[in-house]
């Protein structure tokens, strides 16, 4: 469920237990019987996951401040995995000029996404 509510090969959570939100307001969708999925209400980033029967939150590692702070310890549902996961750090970096563009390109960017 996570690779398509992601829209990503997989999802990066950190577990917290009595979190508070600091800043914008979430929506909240009842993804299954279990549990629901916490979005941006204003741009639709996947926020959280949050099972119904515990008082944990599942927050999306990306959405951090500073995600370095929270890496990643374990990895669930791993058999679920697309088979190439596994070799993506391992796969050539781009040339200089390519990254030179690239940075170019991202201080260009006026981001509308941080509330």
């Amino acid at each position: 469920m996570c690779q398509r509510a992601f829209g990503a090969f997989y999802a990066p959570l950190v577990i917290v237990k009595g979190l508070q939100w600091t800043r914008g307001n979430r929506r909240l969708f009842k993804s299954s019987n279990v549990s629901q999925r916490g979005f941006c209400g204003k741009c639709g980033t996947p926020l959280s996951l949050e099972n119904f029967d515990d008082d944990e939150v599942e927050i999306a590692t990306g959405t951090l401040d500073n995600p370095e702070r929270a890496p990643p310890t374990l990895q669930i549902n791993h058999r679920y995995a697309c088979s190439f996961t596994d070799h993506i750090g391992k796969l050539p970096e781009p040339d200089e000029n390519t990254v030179a563009g690239n940075d170019a390109w991202n201080a260009a960017v006026i981001s509308f996404q941080k509330s």
